[in-house]
């Protein structure tokens, strides 16, 4: 089982938004999937709830984490039942995270480009490697930018991007960008799979420009969704080499 956790002591760095898009790509693509909810908002927990109140399959083993006490044991009950376990991690520095990131072979560090936002990204880098040097072995890690404008790159990004190559911090070369379908998967409790065949099925018969407005954004969406996956994949190839 491989562990990949998304960590960043500031909340609404996009870290469940991201994972839940990692998660569904990866179920795409034939892998099974388990996700630990440790944010205390338990949006992926209320996600699969109203999936199951509506009758719909839950595609992912979904489990909360109350107590740091819980956290270990939970992990091993996983173990061997998927092939990728994706932790939420809480915004907030605590022993629940230092848990985690021990336990992980990859943490993605979200974050919106902006300075304060990477001050924040650094502590959490600078917790990854503190972590590694208690247990002497290297966690890898990587930052992830998030929330980033979809028409042009903006000077804060540039800066961002030109400061962490500088220092030597891996970066993805895909930001999840802002879009409306990352927000409805949750408001809904839909995949952004099942928003593109719902779009499909209400724009049939339609004029192609019609079609085109209903379907480019979700389809961007996946798009989105799908090159950030094969980063992290990648990204975990290269570690699995160096190692």
């Amino acid at each position: 089982m491989f562990t990949i956790t998304f960590a960043n002591p500031k909340g609404g760095s996009g870290k469940t938004t991201s994972a839940m898009l990692l998660a569904e790509q990866i179920h795409q693509a034939g892998g099974t999937v388990a996700i630990l909810d440790c944010d205390p908002n338990q949006n992926i927990m209320q996600w699969a709830a109203q999936r199951g109140e509506q009758g719909r399959e839950v595609p992912f083993l979904v489990r909360p984490v109350p107590t740091e006490a819980d956290f270990l044991d939970t992990v091993e009950s996983i173990r061997g039942r998927a092939d990728y376990l994706i932790i939420d991690l809480e915004g907030t520095a605590s022993n629940l995270v230092t848990y985690a990131i021990s336990q992980s072979d990859l943490v993605l560090i979200p974050f919106e480009p902006t300075p304060m936002e990477a001050r924040q990204a650094a502590r959490a880098v600078q917790l990854i490697q503190n972590t590694g040097r208690m247990m002497n072995k290297a966690i890898g890690h990587a930052l992830l930018l998030t929330r980033v404008n979809a028409a042009f790159q903006t000077s804060d990004e540039k800066d961002v991007r030109k400061e962490t190559e500088s220092a030597d911090i891996p970066v993805l070369p895909t930001a999840i960008v802002r879009r409306a379908a990352y927000t409805r998967i949750f408001r809904e409790g839909s995949l952004l799979g099942e928003l593109l065949e719902q779009a499909r099925s209400s724009v049939e018969g339609s004029t192609i420009s019609q079609q085109e407005r209903a379907l480019k954004p979700l389809e961007s969406a996946i798009q989105n969704a799908k090159d950030f996956t094969q980063d992290v994949v990648n990204h975990i190839t290269q570690q699995e080499a160096a190692a």
